[in-house]
């Protein structure tokens, strides 16, 4: 990968969106990890999971093979590795970009939508990161009023995405 490339600056997106997601684990009770507010919502080892079954069902459409497993029932180490494993496949993918023209390398799944190219992906996920971070972070605030929030690490995701879109023009 070049430096100053597109792929670069989706890497550092990526890996900003990625970060505060291993704050909500760090030393995360069981049952912290497994509370719902109710019966019908997710817990933050669903959220979790989630998070890595939809990263594989992308990497499976855009033609990779997922490393990663759901970690059912799992600790949160168990649910820290998987993470971790496929956001290492994410990072490698980016890494291996001979040019940007590689980000437009789109899904050949039958279904996939006009924004299913692999720069467009990795950004989707990027997001969806944030969104849920945001569940997250009530979820273990809702539990424990003191548990330190990964806010300064949410800000600078915000601010990473920021200045690449000030970068690349949008």
């Amino acid at each position: 990968m070049k430096s100053n490339s597109r792929a670069q600056h989706i890497l550092g997106i990526y890996r900003a969106c990625a970060a505060p997601l291993y704050r909500v684990l760090d030393e995360i009770p069981d049952d912290h990890l497994r509370w719902k507010p109710a019966p019908e919502s997710r817990s933050i080892s669903e959220i979790m999971r989630h998070l890595i079954r939809v990263d594989n069902w992308f990497l499976g459409r855009l033609g990779y093979q997922p490393e990663s497993v759901d970690p059912k029932g799992g600790t949160p180490e168990d649910i820290l590795h998987n993470l971790k494993i496929v956001q290492r496949q994410i990072e490698t993918i980016l890494k291996d970009c001979r040019d940007d023209s590689e980000l437009a390398r789109r899904s050949q799944a039958p279904d996939a939508g006009e924004h299913e190219a692999l720069g467009e992906v990795i950004l989707h996920i990027s997001q969806h990161y944030l969104y849920h971070l945001a569940q997250m972070v009530y979820l273990r605030r809702a539990q424990d009023r003191n548990w330190p929030a990964p806010l300064k690490e949410w800000e600078n995701a915000t601010h990473v995405i920021s200045a690449n879109i000030t970068k690349t023009g949008g």
